[in-house]
């Protein structure tokens, strides 16, 4: 399932950090720990696990904030109210409480500089999407594709374009099925294709800044028209394209949708 939250700021000076992924992220787990304590860790501390890989599945855009001026590394908050999304992949096991969950919640985003007050004006449910074979979407947050060198210490985050990023685009996709489903999808390679449709954005998203667990992850927003069995691209628009989605990576709207 997936939500529109509606947020309204507290405080008259709202100054947010620009790199408030890991913030958003961290109250959700709070959120939903404080209801469901036992399904809160084990998203947190397992998610859906095979032998080495482990996805969250849930994703969430950023803030859609209609007015703000940027200073630096901060952003000022000049409109009362923002939104945001928050996307869940196994709608049955949350449907019943995630709602109520949310409605009347506060988020504070935080950092050593600066903090937010939020409180969640309104939710809704959002409908559900025609899903087809062939799409068009347009991210919401950065999509973060990596490759691991093994002359490298770190991962080498991919810009969209080339068969590799193509290659691994449909890998963490089917990879996601085969966990969340505990089955080996059985899907044909040549059946897919992924087109850019935008000039790709760089961002580089800084996780617990100034911290000693500090770490830098690089993604990319645009528009793409994509081509794959149904089940994947439903798959992807509810827990995410690419990686790290729990993190605030790799949220999609449907653009264009195209019958097959």
């Amino acid at each position: 399932m997936r939500f529109k939250l509606i947020l309204s700021t507290i405080n008259n000076k709202n100054i947010l950090p620009l790199n408030y992924q890991y913030e958003i992220s961290s109250c959700i787990y709070k959120i939903i720990s404080n209801a469901d304590k036992k399904f809160a860790s084990w998203l947190h501390d397992s998610g859906y696990v095979d032998d080495s890989k482990k996805f969250k599945l849930f994703t969430f855009s950023n803030f859609k904030v209609p007015e703000y001026k940027i200073n630096g590394d901060r952003m000022l908050i000049l409109s009362h109210e923002i939104e945001m999304q928050i996307s869940f992949l196994p709608a049955k096991s949350i449907e019943y409480f995630v709602t109520g969950l949310f409605k009347n919640q506060h988020f504070v985003i935080a950092d050593q500089k600066s903090q937010v007050n939020f409180i969640v004006n309104r939710i809704e449910t959002m409908k559900e999407p025609a899903f087809s074979n062939e799409m068009t979407f347009k991210s919401l947050s950065p999509i973060c594709i990596s490759h691991k060198n093994e002359n490298c210490k770190y991962p080498e985050y991919l810009q969209p374009k080339g068969e590799i990023y193509k290659k691994l685009f449909l890998k963490n996709l089917v990879e996601k099925y085969n966990i969340f489903y505990k089955k080996q999808a059985e899907f044909n390679n040549n059946d897919f294709s992924l087109d850019i449709l935008s000039k790709p954005k760089s961002r580089l998203i800084t996780i617990k800044a100034n911290t000693k667990e500090e770490s830098k992850i690089r993604g990319y927003t645009y528009k793409f028209k994509i081509k794959a069995a149904k089940e994947l691209l439903r798959l992807g628009y509810y827990a995410g394209f690419g990686e790290k989605n729990s993190m605030g990576f790799g949220c999609c709207e449907v653009v264009k949708e195209i019958k097959t």
